[in-house]
């Protein structure tokens, strides 16, 4: 026993090396893409993905994120989900805009992403505003939400129960009971 327990195991670790030699397999470098992805998800993700596109008005956006990942809407359309998704959008008169959030979805065809948890509109005049979920559609220029709505800027405070952006940004509607606290001696049209 001494002796033939080192032997067998000696004889089985060489077994083990040999064996992928006497038995080739084609299957034994293939990757499986669906496993791939920093979260070991089940779809290939990208590491900070970029969408780039003009809108209607020929204003060039771009929408960046962390993470993302492509999948299929129910009717077959592709559908981008972003983990921190950024859009920027660059307006007519030069001024730019900013919006953030923790999560959000593309629709690449009707050119909609829609973001949710912690959206942050950010204009480079200094006005903020932050909901829990909005729709900005690109081929109309429009964005939408219906979740509370605070905001801040040069002429003061904003608190509504929803907002539309119509026109590319000219009208601003704030929905539901909204309050409006106007700062002294300043206009809220700068």
């Amino acid at each position: 026993m001494k002796y033939l327990l080192p032997v067998l195991a000696m004889s089985l670790l060489a077994l083990v090396v040999a064996w992928p030699q006497l038995v080739p397999s084609e299957d034994r470098l293939r990757i499986d893409l669906a496993a791939v992805g920093p979260a070991g998800g089940s779809k290939p993700q990208v590491l900070n993905p970029r969408v780039l596109g003009i809108d209607t008005q020929s204003r060039p956006f771009q929408i960046t994120a962390d993470l993302g990942s492509r999948t299929q809407s129910e009717d077959g359309r592709d559908v981008y989900l972003f983990d921190q998704p950024k859009a920027d959008i660059t307006m007519s008169d030069g001024s730019w805009v900013a919006v953030t959030s923790d999560n959000g979805r593309y629709e690449e065809a009707s050119k909609t992403l829609y973001l949710r948890d912690n959206v942050n509109l950010f204009h480079d005049s200094g006005y903020e505003f932050t909901t829990q979920s909005a729709r900005f559609d690109v081929l109309n220029d429009s964005a939408s939400g219906d979740e509370p709505v605070h905001g801040q800027g040069p002429f003061g405070t904003l608190e509504s129960e929803g907002f539309r952006v119509l026109d590319g940004g000219e009208r601003i509607i704030f929905t539901g009971k909204a309050r409006m606290t106007i700062y002294n001696g300043v206009s809220p049209s700068g």
